[in-house]
């Protein structure tokens, strides 16, 4: 059985139903944070349904696929892992490895550590970027859609911030502590933390950029090249805003300059 047009339903259009159902049934009842979080939601159970019916179907599971393929391609594809390893050796890596075999099941353990992040990440974009498009299309269908804040407004509401930055830190703690090999969740929460406040820091830059007069075009421009250099210092910038309410402060200054 050709498992893709299943695949296709399942990742590609059941998140379209379920957004698009849930904007129709609750409306304005809900906040755009909270719609962003169901809607990345409603991918991730469109993701894990298709890989558990493919294990259904298949007998296997579609990461023992994936894993197996890469590890035949590095053993006997066009690079020569044997040479790769003795190259390694020679810089002084990967002393204790002694056959390409031990090489390729490194290399598949890495990847596979960044899988859940990989997923989380592609959820919340995927599902962000649906939200955003059918809500546009009921707007100009008139069918009452959740309003959303202009992208200088963005904020996330005080619990969910303090867990983005708690959460990373309690399990680097409960790693350290031997309970349990939580480096791929670690990992996960980090990487999605880190996009989020990202995403936040670029938010903020462009309320101050936009108060400072600066063209949409070129402030687009700016923010994405900022985001490609500086993405770290987005992301702190993001957490620093989310506690001292900077863009807060800069109207209320401004406010009483003005005599507002």
């Amino acid at each position: 059985m050709n498992f893709l047009p299943i695949a296709a339903v399942l990742i590609l259009i059941l998140p379209i139903v379920l957004i698009a159902v849930l904007i129709k049934r609750v409306g304005k009842r809900l906040e755009f944070f909270e719609y962003m979080v169901l809607s990345a939601g409603s991918v991730l159970l469109s993701i894990l349904l298709c890989l558990r019916l493919y294990y259904w179907l298949k007998g296997q599971s579609v990461f023992d696929v994936i894993w197996n393929s890469i590890r035949q391609a590095f053993l006997h594809g066009p690079v020569n892992a044997g040479q790769m390893l003795a190259v390694y050796h020679e810089w002084g890596l990967f002393q204790n490895f002694t056959s390409a075999e031990q090489l390729a099941d490194f290399m598949i353990g890495q990847i596979q550590i960044t899988v859940p992040a990989i997923i989380l990440l592609s959820s919340l974009i995927y599902g962000g970027i649906l939200f955003l498009l059918i809500r546009l299309i009921f707007k100009n269908l008139s069918i009452p859609a959740p309003a959303v804040p202009a992208f200088e407004d963005w904020t996330l509401p005080r619990r969910a911030a303090v867990s983005l930055i708690l959460l990373p830190a309690s399990f680097l703690i409960i790693n350290m502590l031997g309970i349990a090999n939580v480096e791929a969740a670690q990992l996960a929460v980090t990487v999605l933390a880190s996009f989020v406040f990202s995403v936040m820091g670029m938010s903020v830059l462009g309320y101050f950029l936009k108060a400072g007069r600066v063209p949409s075009v070129l402030r687009w421009l700016l923010l994405i090249l900022a985001y490609a250099l500086f993405g770290f210092f987005l992301t702190l910038l993001g957490i620093v805003d989310q506690f001292l309410h900077l863009r807060i402060r800069y109207r209320n200054k401004f406010r009483i300059t003005n005599g507002g």
